[in-house]
């Protein structure tokens, strides 16, 4: 259950085209884009910035960021919705898990670098 009112197709004018759009894309309309539908802006520019974000990656490389950065901030919702994309986009069980495996490895020597102040001593 979600902690916050959703707004199925019940916002503002702007929030309810940009659910319908986003019904048609999925076939349902997911909660997240319910709790973003009470401001129509704030919808609209965080459907933008999706859009946007690794516009110069192709889907499947964008679905396994995806994947492996939900992995690792702990977001079942995401992770659960990207692996259903991932899938959909071609990728496979192995690539997906791949990914997290790299996220995790790459989360677990960001942690251990900030807990012992390591310095930056390789360049690029």
């Amino acid at each position: 259950m979600a902690a916050t009112k959703l707004y199925k197709k019940e916002g503002d004018d702007k929030a309810k085209a940009i659910q319908e759009n986003i019904e048609k894309q999925f076939g349902f309309l997911p909660e997240v884009f319910q709790a973003m539908g009470n401001n129509g802006d704030f919808l609209e520019s965080m459907m933008k910035l999706s859009e946007a974000a690794g516009k110069n990656l192709d889907k499947k490389t964008k679905e396994l960021i995806c994947v492996a950065v939900s992995a690792v901030t702990g977001c079942g919702y995401c992770l659960e919705a990207h692996r259903a994309m991932a899938l959909q986009a071609g990728i496979t069980e192995e690539e997906i898990t791949a990914a997290v495996e790299v996220a995790a490895m790459m989360s677990a020597f960001n942690n251990f670098n900030k807990a012992l102040g390591m310095n930056h001593d390789i360049k690029a």
